[in-house]
């Protein structure tokens, strides 16, 4: 026997979200009060809460790579920089071609 997938209605979710804001891990006693409350059963406000949880796990790492990856961007323009300036070495006292030999590693 196949089960309907069931979608829930806007005022069901707006609920679910704001005991979520609460408390993203409901204990047994919310969960009840929720299933009586918006007339679900037991296994969609827990998989509802499941869900929720890995949505808001998988958003938190997408933000944290996008940072990462900015991050590495600059890192690697810094890197760039540093190797150019060191294949044309300019003398800090007159402002020409530095010799490599000569030239402070600070």
């Amino acid at each position: 026997k196949k089960k309907r997938h069931h979608r829930h209605t806007p005022q069901q979710i707006q609920e679910l979200e704001a005991v979520f804001k609460e408390c993203p891990h409901p204990d047994e006693k919310q969960r009840s009060e929720l299933i009586s409350r918006l007339c679900l059963e037991t296994r969609q406000v827990k998989f509802w809460f499941q869900n929720r949880r890995t949505q808001m796990k998988t958003q938190l790492e997408r933000h944290e790579n996008s940072i990462l990856r900015q991050e590495n961007d600059e890192l690697r323009a810094e890197n760039i920089s540093i190797q150019d300036s060191m294949r044309n070495p300019i003398c800090t006292n007159c402002g020409g071609p530095a010799i490599i030999g000569e030239i402070p590693l600070e």
